[in-house]
């Protein structure tokens, strides 16, 4: 058996059994699950996976809970590897006695937060060429679409605690956010804390990445433009979701995500578009998409000079905008990113200024932050406020509160990137 989580073994398509997890590595459009990688649980899915003409499948004997059946051969299982995303070789963290205890954590913070980097990093490449296939070649898009988002669910609702991370390194910069991958990253976020089966999982998560296909054929006049839109401007931005749902229809998209993609826009008092639906008459799925699609767009709008910080847009969706989401989802939104979400720059206790990096699940009002510095905020220590418990938030700031040093090295990043992953650990 392996001895660590990356690895899978081959195994004879008769060696198959209920509570086998398995990878199907098969497109998209070659199997009728909604997913690649699941449990077996029923002898219906069996029979199913037999009728693809497979002779051997991969099986993940950590999330399996059974084993499979004994072939008449011992030489037909062999260990696999998964494949990883191209992430460089971390530097291994020195053991030597040279370094303090404390040296030797922030080494292991750093290694954890290059490696969602890393991660982060592959997904937005991944999103960019989604939206560059859209208009020519949909097909192939929505099949890389459904490799993203089955990856994150597969490796995120499958994990026990998993947390939102702000990408604020100074390898990440502006040209690698995507808006499609920050709904999808923020509504896997909900996805988990609400509960949701991993089906529901990919269909809100396919939604999520194409949400805003129909954009392709929208002017950048008009996407880009940095004063209010005429009335005529805002009507052609709004057909933005009928061109969207045009275009998956010619590739045979499951109607359910036609369904999410064509309510992004609507809201809970029907005010919005385009059909101006009400609450009980908007998909449940629905209602997560529209509110991660209403926070990035306060984070990230199309001038900069508008953004809201991650704190303030979630003061404005509950004090100015709440009539317009179900009340339910959009408490557990704020809840799942805390009272100090990811990308804040927070004023501590000792007066010292850090940005947070990322949320605690189990303490929010504690999460990771970073020291900032006057020159490189990367450099700066990184801190879990857990282990210090002298140390308290006292202020989230807005950027015109900040020394005009640091206003100077925020405008150089104007974009507020997420990614979701494992708690940090050192």
């Amino acid at each position: 058996m392996p001895n660590h989580a990356s690895d899978t073994f081959y195994i004879d398509i008769e060696q198959l059994q209920i509570g086998l997890y398995i990878h199907l590595d098969l497109g998209w459009m070659d199997h009728p699950f909604s997913i690649s990688n699941f449990k077996v649980t029923e002898e219906s899915q069996i029979e199913t996976i037999k009728s693809l003409g497979l002779t051997q499948l991969r099986y993940d004997p950590r999330r399996s809970s059974s084993t499979p059946l004994r072939s008449g051969s011992h030489n037909n299982v062999v260990e696999f590897p998964l494949k990883k995303a191209f992430l460089p070789r971390l530097e291994v963290i020195d053991d030597s006695p040279e370094l303090s205890t404390a040296q030797k954590k922030q080494l292991a913070l750093k290694h954890a937060i290059t490696e969602s980097e890393q991660k982060f990093l592959k997904a937005s490449s991944d999103v960019w060429n989604i939206q560059k296939m859209s208009v020519e070649h949909p097909d192939k898009a929505f099949g890389l679409a459904s490799t993203v988002v089955q990856d994150l669910v597969t490796s995120t609702l499958t994990e026990g605690d998993v947390a939102i991370h702000a990408m604020n390194g100074h390898r990440i910069g502006d040209q690698h956010y995507q808006h499609e991958l920050n709904i999808l990253v923020l509504s896997m976020l909900l996805a988990k804390n609400l509960d949701i089966s991993d089906d529901d999982a990919v269909i809100l998560g396919m939604a999520a990445i194409l949400h805003d296909i129909g954009k392709r054929q929208i002017s950048d006049k008009i996407l880009l433009k940095k004063d209010p839109l005429s009335v005529r401007e805002t009507a052609i931005y709004q057909t933005h979701v009928m061109l969207g749902l045009n275009m998956l229809k010619e590739v045979s998209v499951p109607r359910k995500i036609l369904s999410i993609i064509g309510q992004h826009h609507e809201f809970a008092d029907g005010s919005g578009y385009p059909k101006g639906l009400h609450c009980d008459d908007i998909d449940p799925l629905s209602h997560i998409l529209i509110i991660t699609n209403m926070y990035d767009n306060l984070c990230n709008p199309s001038n900069p000079a508008l953004a809201k910080t991650p704190y303030e847009a979630l003061s404005v969706m509950f004090a100015q905008q709440r009539h317009q989401f179900d009340q339910t989802i959009l408490r557990r939104f704020i809840k799942c990113l805390g009272i100090y979400p990811p990308g804040s720059v927070i004023r501590l206790s000792d007066q010292k200024l850090a940005t947070v990096l990322s949320t605690n699940p189990q303490q929010p009002l504690r999460p990771f932050i970073q020291m900032i510095t006057d020159d490189n905020d990367e450099d700066g220590e990184i801190i879990d406020l857990r282990e210090v418990l002298d140390l308290n938030i006292i202020q989230c700031l807005k950027p015109e509160q900040l020394p005009t040093i640091l206003q100077k090295m925020m405008r150089q990043k104007q974009r507020t990137s997420y990614f979701l992953d494992k708690v940090i650990s050192a």
